[in-house]
């Protein structure tokens, strides 16, 4: 599989995206059944980023891969679900969403999605959220 080098010579970008392989893959309960696709590795800041999709073990067809992002040298990746915001967010999800939007913006941060998906995104999500009522009753 070719990976993307941005300014980084092929043999660091590979090992790169090895490390950020591994580390996306040690956040999933079968580590050695993820399928990776439209992986890249870009400078910023003195390192590198990688930035990619991922799915669980065989992923079905039209599957959901989830984005995620792997600054070199860390331990955490930032990975987005990549779910689509609901007509309505159960009140024991709440936090859930909010956290998942907080991982869409540190992708866009880190250059892994594109400016104003995570303003659109959460602009979504904020419009569900005010539709609630309350304490959580609707």
């Amino acid at each position: 599989m070719a990976h993307a080098a941005g300014t980084a010579r092929h043999g660091e970008a590979t090992s790169v995206i090895a490390e950020a392989e591994r580390h996306v893959a040690a956040t999933l309960p079968d580590p050695h059944g993820v399928t990776f696709r439209n992986v890249a590795v870009h400078p910023m800041d003195a390192t590198s980023v990688v930035c990619g999709e991922m799915a669980p073990h065989n992923p079905p067809a039209g599957g959901v891969f989830m984005k995620f992002g792997y600054v070199q040298g860390q331990d955490d990746p930032v990975i987005f679900s990549g779910r689509e915001v609901p007509q309505k967010v159960e009140f024991n999800e709440v936090n859930s969403w909010l956290n998942d939007s907080i991982k869409l913006e540190d992708l866009e941060e880190m250059g892994c999605v594109p400016r104003g998906t995570y303003h659109s995104y959460n602009e979504r999500l904020n419009k569900v959220m005010s539709q609630r009522k309350q304490f959580g009753v609707n």
